[in-house]
């Protein structure tokens, strides 16, 4: 008679363990975060209809396995390429809360790009909104955990998070290695005769600074900007990071004669995975840490 009494409360025990983690779970909302522009937001409930304001919130968003909570992207948003088939809200900015509103969403994840007023006006009409603004790698990973947090889905934020980390620590320890400090210019654009380059404020420039570069235009003040050739042919950059084929370079009068061209240091990158604050920047400093490994000074 004792033994089926003590299987019992077992499983009563079992039972009561089961129905209080659902308890938690369940409590975790109404859950009330602070945003990357430092509003404290509460959501009300698990969000399950999700406009995008960016392309790397979309690609966050995915990720983490939303697939199927996102109504709504920006016309921007191409990647992966299931993004390219949800409903548009239009341009990142200005963002279009008419569009928005009209797809009912329980969530907005907007960016700093939309700006603050748009933000605050969905905010304004009861909408949830949540803003990020992942300006380093730091932030990034601390983006990717909050938006984790927002949809409950923290574990695959903590791994996607944590693999970033991890990409940049490997470039870091790379960067110790090397002991040189070669110039890099990095040449955004798709004519040689209007080029643009990133410096202080990009993921770019973190990452070629933590490899233990040195940006050319990471000292001029400004995070995308045009540079003079003078001033190019002045650095003469032993390397080249760029959306177009080197031979390009090899080509010019002006770009062949710098070390870069001449040492055969110009490598193609894919700008959009460099530029947008998503978890394909692990792939983006993989890349790098393997560049590295090539260059020399």
């Amino acid at each position: 008679m004792t033994r089926p009494k003590t299987m019992g409360r077992k499983g009563m025990v079992i039972g009561f363990c089961l129905l209080l983690a659902l308890s938690i779970r369940a409590g975790e909302f109404p859950l009330q975060l602070a945003d990357q522009f430092g509003r404290e937001i509460t959501l009300e409930r698990l969000p399950m209809r999700i406009v995008s304001g960016s392309p790397g919130n979309t690609e966050i968003l995915f990720a983490l396995g939303l697939a199927g909570r996102i109504v709504g992207v920006t016309d921007w948003c191409d990647y992966p390429s299931a993004a390219r088939h949800k409903p548009k809200i239009g341009n990142i900015t200005p963002m279009y809360l008419e569009r928005v509103l009209a797809l009912q969403p329980d969530l907005v994840l907007a960016c700093n790009l939309n700006g603050k007023e748009p933000v605050e006006n969905l905010t304004a009409l009861g909408v949830p909104t949540f803003a990020l603004n992942p300006v380093s790698f730091a932030d990034l990973s601390a983006a990717i955990r909050l938006v984790g947090r927002l949809t409950a889905t923290e574990e695959t934020a903590e791994q996607l998070a944590w693999a970033l980390e991890t990409a940049l620590d490997n470039l870091r320890r790379e960067g110790g290695r090397s002991g040189s400090k070669p110039k890099v210019f990095i040449a955004i654009g798709s004519d040689l005769a209007d080029l643009w380059t990133a410096g202080t404020g990009t993921f770019l420039d973190e990452a070629v600074t933590v490899l233990g570069w040195e940006n050319i235009a990471g000292g001029l003040g400004f995070s995308w900007g045009q540079i003079a050739l003078e001033y190019i042919l002045a650095q003469n950059p032993a390397v080249i990071l760029t959306e177009l084929a080197p031979d390009v370079f090899a080509q010019d009068p002006f770009f062949r004669e710098l070390a870069a061209v001449k040492r055969n240091q110009v490598f193609q990158i894919n700008i959009d995975i460099f530029s947008r604050p998503g978890p394909r920047l692990v792939t983006a400093l993989q890349d790098l840490k393997h560049l590295g490994e090539q260059v020399q000074e």
